[in-house]
């Protein structure tokens, strides 16, 4: 580290209070006086209006992520509802759900002057979720580039915008902390800047805990009601062997701790809902402001433990899926699927023996206000990712509020309409299967001459030699077979799914292939292969 950057720092009087700073972009609700909007808000600002907030606003999936979890925690302090039995637990949700004027202010104002001075982004001796050893512990900073996942550092690909190592450009410290939350939630693998502790220098980290997941979150009419509706409940969690030990720990978020944890001491378990909430960290981060802390100009980042965090607890937000060797493993995020796709394993609580719920959407099936329950609605929030370094994109989705229909229990009614839901989003597929080979088999039938060349090869290498049409095909099919979708459970009618997307396939197919129909090569081609889709027409959904 140079002697000016240690000396920008050392002038930095404002140490950016998350508390008080508007830093959190939120929609608002209409009043009688006022139409819906949007504004920037602090924490305090944030609790104390909940239920005048309709959403987060944050444009960055993986942050939003990160902050809800953070969030979620909060909530919990303030209300209590990070403990009890489950009877009682159920009695105080539902009693806060109904209460109109959101937060109780007193017990926001407590928990926050609690802990005044640990909210400080650039804070020297106390950064929010920051590690201040790291200025003296690394050789060097990581670079801004580092910290904003949408630049390009290193080799990596441009997103969207060109930047360079050679010129890092600031970004403001608002920014900085959603991206701060960004990286500690969805962080690479692999090599980092390194970090001497003890005389051991270490220059490798384990990826982040959410790193490649899709984060689904249960959305009400306000802000208020999506943080209640989002608490996992306390002794719901489904824990494995590491958590013999997580009694020798107190159940804290990290800004509570007095003493931070050693980063060459193995992981404690998490102890219960805000540990696990929020010290599932796997890096450490530390900004570093301009001269007058409304910016960060570079930043640390780099690994935070040697031994990686014991697998005590499955995430409440992940939808889980169980392999043959009877080990579950979040569903990786796609940005090629959409939400609807994975809807009858969220509602259910397995599909097919093999996939599992998020455990958050389980503790909806207890009591809810009716006005929250017929407004319930599910985001989700991806980051398609590898597991070390390479980002993708990421995105976001959202049901209409017709979760509720899908509510667990036992009445015939409930339990046809789920099954209905699964053979409606199988049809979907099938025909999105159908309508792909046949426009691969089409396209080879067109453009190569000899049938030896035509049916050659893995399915993967024909594939490859499908062309253009399916990626073109496929585009418009998917949105149209969602709208589908939602219109049939809308009506809680999924009947002759299978004609119906069918049809759906059907007119893509005929689209992409009109402008070859008119040559005697291409009418073959198109004949000889529309009857793959067509003959789902002539399915039936039942035996």
């Amino acid at each position: 580290m140079s002697l000016e950057t240690f000396s920008t720092h050392a002038q930095t009087t404002d140490f950016y209070d998350l508390l008080t700073e508007p830093w959190i972009p939120v929609s608002t609700l209409p009043t009688n006086t006022e139409p819906a909007g949007s504004r920037m808000v602090g924490f305090q600002e944030l609790f104390r209006d909940a239920h005048r907030i309709g959403a987060l606003a944050v444009a960055l999936p993986p942050a939003a992520s990160g902050l809800l979890r953070v969030l979620y925690a909060i909530t919990a302090r303030i209300t209590g509802l990070h403990e009890g039995d489950a009877a009682e637990w159920l009695d105080r949700r539902y009693d806060l759900l109904q209460a109109e004027q959101g937060f109780e202010p007193g017990a926001v104002e407590a928990y926050f002057t609690q802990y005044a001075d640990r909210f400080r982004l650039h804070d020297p001796e106390r950064p929010w979720l920051q590690d201040p050893l790291l200025r003296s512990q690394c050789p060097s900073g990581s670079g801004i580039n580092k910290l904003v996942m949408a630049r390009p550092a290193g080799n990596n690909q441009v997103w969207f915008g060109h930047f360079t190592d050679d010129e890092q450009v600031p970004i403001p410290s608002a920014d900085a902390a959603l991206h701060l939350l960004a990286q500690l939630y969805y962080g690479p693998s692999g090599q980092c800047t390194p970090r001497t502790v003890q005389g051991q220098r270490f220059g490798n980290s384990f990826a982040g805990p959410l790193r490649k997941t899709l984060s689904y979150h249960p959305v009400g009419n306000s802000l208020y009601e999506t943080l209640l509706l989002g608490l996992p409940r306390p002794g719901s969690r489904s824990l494995g062997s590491g958590a013999a030990g997580a009694g020798s720990m107190p159940d804290v978020c990290p800004w509570e701790r007095d003493v931070p944890p050693d980063p060459l001491d193995a992981p404690a378990p998490a102890a219960g809902v805000l540990s696990e909430l929020t010290e599932q960290y796997r890096h450490a981060v530390l900004l570093d402001a301009g001269p007058d802390g409304r910016s960060v100009v570079d930043a640390w980042i780099t690994w935070a433990l040697r031994v990686n965090r014991p697998p005590s607890h499955e995430d409440a937000y992940l939808l889980w899926d169980e392999g043959k060797d009877g080990v579950k493993r979040p569903r990786e995020a796609d940005a090629d699927r959409a939400l609807w796709r994975d809807l009858d394993a969220l509602v259910s609580e397995s599909r097919d023996e093999t996939s599992h719920r998020p455990r958050v959407l389980s503790d909806l099936n207890g009591q809810l206000p009716p006005a929250v329950g017929d407004a319930l609605r599910v985001q989700s929030l991806g980051f398609d990712q590898d597991g070390q370094t390479r980002d993708r994109t990421y995105f976001t989705g959202s049901t209409p509020p017709l979760f509720a229909l899908l509510k667990q229990s036992h009445d015939e009614a409930d339990n046809a309409l789920r099954l209905d839901l699964r053979q409606g989003r199988d049809a979907a597929e099938k025909a999105a299967n159908r309508l792909e080979y046949a426009l691969q088999s089409a396209w080879r039938a067109f453009t190569t001459p000899f049938e030896s060349d035509r049916l050659g090869g893995t399915a993967k290498e024909r594939r490859k030699r499908g062309g253009p049409w399916p990626a073109a095909a496929l585009a418009a099919y998917w949105p149209a077979a969602e709208e589908q979708f939602w219109q049939s459970l809308g009506a809680q009618d999924f009947a002759d799914s299978r004609q119906v997307f069918g049809r759906l396939a059907l007119r893509e197919f005929d689209a992409v292939t009109l402008h070859i129909a008119a040559t005697p090569r291409g009418a073959k081609a198109r004949e000889s292969t529309r009857g793959l889709v067509r003959s789902l027409l002539r399915a039936t959904d039942r035996p």
